[in-house]
């Protein structure tokens, strides 16, 4: 069995599935699952760490025309190569609405091999109201075909296969999660350390916010609310870390920052991988992530691994935080988000101590090799029939 998972883009700079992709194929390597991983280049000289670390396999093509739909002949081309001249080959797409998904459609269909769709959040509400002329398109010219034609839909959580419910399509959808790799995080060093690494102030207590500079990421919220609480609370500091992606909604945050001359409290890293991130939930007290929406929400999970209490949204997957004691899970909204984070200022250092074990607690069940076997039964079912597993559901089907 050989599974291509198909993906826009793998630099390290694009975000969670940078990170969930190739840690899901080394994970199934591990089980004898053969993999590789297909994508188009934004940029020259493109890395990913975890394809380094762990050797996978990685190919990336050069876009012909216009950036954003990422129509690639040299993709094409290997994919027909490869499809024609070998056999039991799933693709395992991980995008939607662009030239990925509608060329592994369209091979799948030539070729008769099986096409996963992995929804990646794009089917939420909010989602689909972003670039809508496009997506618009995009759905009449393949992806509603795609996605009521293909194996299988791959989802993460339940909110997401309703998402996908609700546009009437029927197929078989699997709710498999994204996973965490507490090995990243076993050497994660004590927060004067960590701290330092940074150049931060040790007798501070860090808020970190980390994730892609972007509007569907809530920073505003989060600032906005700092803004008002950063003179009470002058113990507290803020860390945002994550690569910019909307120059425009930066730099306005910025300027309220600025305004507020709360400048010398906030602290920006910009893109940073291996030890450096992990020494940014070492340097932590507190992880902050008010998203409109997440279908996982890897930097969550990773909070949690690193025994950081967390607040965040109703628009990401994590109710459990609030049912086991882990944070704060509470509707977007700035008066929402404001009253969550002054409870977490005002918690004793004990009481923010417990709320991170018991996120750690909650965690543990999302370790990648369990993700890793669930995904590998999806797979043999796909190739093979037989029993389904219990975490794929057909219409009708109880959740």
């Amino acid at each position: 069995m050989k599974i291509i998972n198909l993906i826009e883009n793998l630099d390290n700079t694009y975000g969670g599935p940078a990170k969930s992709v190739p840690y899901m194929c080394k994970y199934l390597n591990d089980i004898d699952i053969d993999t590789e991983i297909l994508s188009v280049k934004y940029n020259k000289n493109e890395i990913n760490s975890l394809v380094d670390e762990y050797k996978l396999v990685w190919k990336s093509f050069k876009y012909d025309f216009i950036k954003k739909i990422r129509h690639s002949l040299g993709l094409k081309k290997y994919l027909n190569d490869t499809l024609k001249n070998e056999k039991n080959i799933i693709l395992h797409t991980h995008n939607l609405w662009n030239y990925i998904p509608y060329v592994a459609f369209k091979m799948g269909e030539k070729y008769n091999v099986p096409l996963i769709l992995a929804i990646r959040g794009s089917l939420y509400k909010w989602s689909l109201l972003q670039g809508k002329l496009q997506k618009t398109i995009a759905w009449k010219l393949f992806q509603e075909k795609a996605l009521r034609n293909a194996s299988c839909i791959h989802v993460t959580e339940i909110n997401e296969l309703k998402a996908v419910r609700d546009l009437g399509i029927k197929i078989p959808i699997a709710i498999v999660p994204n996973g965490i790799n507490f090995e990243e995080f076993k050497n994660i060093k004590n927060k004067i350390d960590s701290k330092k690494s940074f150049g931060l102030d040790v007798d501070k207590k860090y808020i970190l916010f980390m994730s892609r500079l972007h509007p569907k990421k809530g920073l505003e919220y989060l600032t906005d609310a700092w803004i008002s609480l950063a003179n009470k609370y002058k113990e507290w500091d803020l860390l945002i870390v994550g690569p910019v992606y909307d120059e425009k909604y930066i730099v306005d945050i910025k300027k309220r920052i600025k305004k507020a001359n709360l400048e010398n409290r906030v602290t920006f890293t910009g893109m940073i991988t291996g030890e450096k991130r992990v020494d940014s939930f070492g340097a932590s007290d507190l992880f902050v992530l008010p998203s409109h929406t997440e279908n996982f929400g890897i930097a969550i999970a990773e909070a949690m691994a690193t025994k950081l209490p967390v607040i965040t949204t109703h628009g990401t997957p994590w109710k459990e935080i609030e049912e086991k004691g882990a944070g704060w899970w509470v509707e977007l909204s700035q008066n929402n988000i404001s009253v969550a984070i002054e409870e977490a200022l005002s918690c004793s250092d004990e009481e923010l101590k417990q709320k991170g074990l018991n996120g750690y607690e909650l965690i543990k069940k999302y370790e990648w090799k369990y993700q890793a076997s669930k995904m590998k039964k999806l797979y043999e079912y796909i190739l093979n029939g037989g029993y389904k597993p219990k975490f794929v559901y057909d219409v009708g089907d109880e959740i």
